[in-house]
């Protein structure tokens, strides 16, 4: 794929960007960061602004060849016309980093034919950087990872306001609960092997789930919506209505129990 070989000729510069922006993230005091609400629920900061900038020119200087969508600039729709398109969070788990939890990471991926082929997670605060290349499987900190790969349940990751949520389910009464933000970084902790699920029954966007999606499934996981339909990128719309992502094994059992409640 000649889009993914002229990628891989400035590799080391996508690495260091993202981890310069992970910088300018940490450089932010949470205690007096300015934040604001796009809209309800929304929040946004001067942090998530100031990385959509800098990354935003780091690419359009690079790959100029290649689109752009993020959560902090207006949809072009350059995506529907460029060989690819790169696809950004500049921080998700906005509410987490205003609070200065360890739970949001910057989330980056090349999407090419409505599929992510490239993908980046770092966590500032962990130091986790965790990446993905279509059929070359998935790494943490250059370690290779990959999903719990059993039967039995231990453990579920969920944002806080929809903790509540998971116990109309049978399936999950008996787990434990990891609260925390970031749906992207919640993901690569499955890939990773440190949590067996992560679920989100809210709306999400192509710049959430992108390069979450391709690193958990490098990683040998499974990821669809709740009712078990595989993830449509690059929509007009870019709504997802809901995510679940853990090993291959669990997933349709999971699935149809959820849709059994």
């Amino acid at each position: 794929m000649s889009l993914i070989k002229n990628i891989k000729k400035i590799n080391d510069k996508i690495f260091k960007a993202v981890y310069d922006a992970g910088e300018i993230a940490s450089k932010f005091n949470h205690n007096n960061i300015k934040h604001w609400y796009k809209s309800k629920n929304q929040p946004v900061t001067e942090a998530d602004i100031e990385i959509n900038s800098y990354l935003k020119k780091f690419f359009e200087k690079h790959t100029p060849e290649i689109g752009w969508l993020s959560e902090e600039t207006k949809d072009d729709y350059s995506r529907f016309k460029k060989k690819g398109f790169w696809c950004l969070d500049p921080i998700d788990g906005t509410r987490s980093f205003i609070h200065g939890k360890p739970e949001f990471a910057i989330s980056l991926a090349l999407v090419f034919n409505s599929k992510p082929i490239f993908g980046i997670i770092f966590n500032p605060k962990t130091n986790e950087m965790f990446f993905a290349e279509k059929g070359s499987g998935a790494f943490c900190n250059k370690k290779k990872i990959s999903v719990r790969i059993k039967k039995i349940i231990e453990n579920i990751a969920i944002s806080n306001s929809e903790a509540k949520k998971i116990q109309e389910y049978e399936i999950f009464n008996k787990l434990s609960i990891v609260k925390m933000g970031s749906i992207a970084y919640k993901i690569a902790l499955v890939a990773k092997g440190e949590i067996d699920i992560a679920i989100s029954f809210t709306n999400k966007n192509d710049w959430d789930l992108a390069a979450a999606s391709l690193i958990l499934e490098e990683a040998g996981g499974k990821i669809s919506n709740i009712q078990g339909e595989l993830i449509k990128y690059n929509t007009k719309s870019l709504r997802i209505p809901s995510v679940i992502a853990c090993n291959k094994i669990v997933h349709c059992n999971v699935i149809e129990k959820i849709l059994n409640s």
